[in-house]
Order: structure tokens, then sequence, then C-alpha cells
């Protein structure tokens, strides 16, 4: 990859290492193919919402510089963090979590969609997806609070899980606006933002012209049209690995959103124990499972990061079998000792049965959320 123009500054937080090694293995994949190009490319990449984005575009239309796009890029990413960040203390979705009434609050139309959408799979999964999460996970040190030295107590968890459940958010769709049944409830839309973020990047790009592209934030990708090869573009989904990257397999992917969701990057160990970001409501605990990781395929990015999420907090048992009944496309990618066993749904197999194409595209990366 050919960083032409890199977003100069970090809107959220720092790139962390897991993100600039994710840019890094981007490169290194990219590189092989680089000399078959037989087509305009304009490729981009910069630090975002405390990960990474990137964007490649094949055949760009006439008249789209690199400079203009980058600039245009940074101002739709500042504006979807300004609308759902929970690091950010004055984003809409920061001012809505620390308005303590529970009265009917006024959200964006954009604030909206994203917590409605976050509604819709709690209710699909009984609540073991749940935006309300938010205590529980700032409890167990994945969100904007500083990490705390010792594990959680009990009682700590308890009284958490007590501000948790989608049940307690009530939405109103016209004039667009929330109401909360504690004044504390907290809502965090950190497993939809990455794919809501990559709409957002994709509605620019086709507004401008642009048919062939890839966009990704961290785990969550959109891609459409053909690479520069004039192939589709190869996603390569990796191992559930810790401590290296490796690719599991490669999957084509246009006209379509993927998102992986994992407890392999975003984790934490204490006294020999492994605690993922992955936290279900029902225990207040993050999960302790054999599955290291769900990639889902769909039509809209914000939908596929948030369904990635859910499967993975519902595990290898349950996860399959929810993907299976709503006919979601998902594959599953569940730990077997020291190999990897993959499960895919019925709808996800026609993706492993097509031909894989070369992995030069993008690198399926970085499963932060």
């Amino acid at each position: 990859m050919r960083f032409h123009h890199p977003i100069r500054r970090s809107t959220d937080t720092g790139l962390g290492f897991a993100a600039q090694a994710a840019l890094l293995f981007v490169s290194l994949l990219t590189l092989s193919g680089c000399a078959e190009r037989t087509t305009p490319m304009i490729e981009l990449s910069g630090p975002t919402m405390g990960t990474y984005y990137s964007v490649k575009i094949a055949r760009p239309p006439q008249g789209l510089s690199a400079e203009t796009l980058e600039q245009e890029l940074i101002q739709v990413l500042d504006a979807v963090i300004a609308e759902i960040s929970t690091y950010d203390p004055n984003s809409e979705l920061s001012r809505l979590n620390a308005n303590p009434s529970t009265d009917w609050i006024p959200v964006s139309a954009n604030l909206f969609a994203v917590i409605a959408e976050g509604r819709r799979i709690a209710e699909l999964t009984d609540g073991v997806y749940d935006v309300t999460i938010g205590p529980l996970v700032n409890l167990w040190g994945f969100g904007p609070e500083r990490r705390p030295d010792r594990l959680p107590t009990e009682a700590e968890i308890q009284a958490a899980r007590e501000r948790v459940g989608y049940l307690k958010l009530e939405l109103r769709d016209s004039p667009p606006a929330v109401r909360k049944a504690r004044g504390d409830l907290y809502i965090d839309l950190s497993s939809l933002g990455e794919g809501y973020g990559a709409d957002r990047l994709v509605d620019w790009l086709e507004s401008r012209g642009v048919t062939d592209y890839m966009v990704a934030i961290a785990g969550a990708i959109r891609a459409k049209g053909l690479n520069a090869k004039g192939r589709p573009w190869g996603i390569a989904i990796e191992q559930p690995l810790p401590d290296r990257r490796a690719v599991h397999r490669v999957v084509p992917v246009s006209g379509h959103a993927l998102s992986t969701s994992g407890d392999y990057r975003n984790f934490f160990e204490k006294d020999g124990k492994r605690y993922s970001h992955e936290i279900d409501p029902r225990t207040g605990a993050p999960v302790d499972r054999k599955l290291g990781s769900v990639t889902v395929i769909g039509d809209v990015g914000m939908v596929v990061d948030g369904l990635a999420t859910a499967l993975m907090v519902l595990g290898e048992e349950h996860g399959p079998a929810l993907a299976e009944t709503q006919g979601i496309a998902a594959y599953f990618i569940v730990r077997d000792g020291e190999d990897f066993k993959g499960i895919a749904s019925t709808a996800f197999q026609g993706y492993l049965d097509a031909a894989a194409p070369d992995a030069d595209s993008v690198r399926k990366t970085n499963a932060e959320h």
C-alpha cells in the first residue's frame, strides 16, 4: 500500500499498536499485486476512531484527486465521531449519556438510526446484544475510562448490570427522540460505529461517482466493483491469533459489506486469564468460549458490524443457530485445541464456494469491536 496522503491527526484516541500492525500487514499483502496493476488507483490510510481507516479506489472518476478525497473523508469521519463517539465528551452521544432526564430527549436522525439498529439487534437476540451495555464496558476497562488495576467485584458488576437493559430505552421516530427509564443509562455504539463510519464514507464516494472501491474502518469493510486487476476485491479473514497475523481464508466481496468481531485483539490478561472486550450482559462479564471470531457479510456495514458482535457473544452453539434461522451470512472460527475449525452458515457458503481472488486487495484486519 502506498500512503499517498495519510491523515495527520487522530480525531478520537491514538492509533494503537494493533492498528499500526494491521496497516503494516495490509501493506505487505498489497505489495505483491502492485506490479500487475494496469488501471489508476487512489489509496489513502490514516487514524480514526482510535483505530484506522483505509480507502482504495480503482479507476477513479476524472477530476477526483487524492488531496480532495483526503479532505472530504476527514470531514465525513469527524462528523461520525461528533455523533456517536463515547471518547469525545462533546459528541452528541456523550451529551445524551450525560443527560439525566427521563423525558423525551430529541436526537439527530443519524444518531437515532444507529441506536434504532442496535435496538433491533437487541430484540433479535433477546438482549444478548445490548447497546446499553456501556456501564459494563466501562467497568471492565474497555471504554473511555482508565482500566482499573483490579478486576471488578460481584457487587460492582451487579450495580452496573442494573443500569443495563435495552428495554430501559424507548425510541420515537417522528420527531426522532429517545427516552431513558433511568437517567444514568449509558449507550455504547462501538459495535456499530465502524460499520456506520464505512457506510458514511461509501455514501460520500458514490455521491462523487466512484464505482470501484474498498473502504475499511478496522474490521468493517465495504467493497463494490472491481479492483485494479479487474477482479472482485479479495477480503482475507484472519486466524484469531493474538500474537501474529495469518490468513485463514480469502473471500470475494463486491457490492457488499463485511465485518469481523473477535476476542483476539482487544483484551487484557490478569492472573494468567484473558478477558475479552466481548461482554455478555446476562453475566456482566467477558465471554469465555472457544469461539475466536465471527465474520458477517451483508448489504449494510452498520448492520453486519452489529450482527458480528451479537453472534460472537452468543457463542459457538447459539450463534450459528441464530444465523441459520435468520438467513445471516456468517462464518465462525472456533478454536479446536491448537487448530481452528470454520463453521459457515448456509447463506455464507456461497462466498466459500466462489473462486477465491488474490488477497492483494485488502487484508481483513483488526477485529477490535
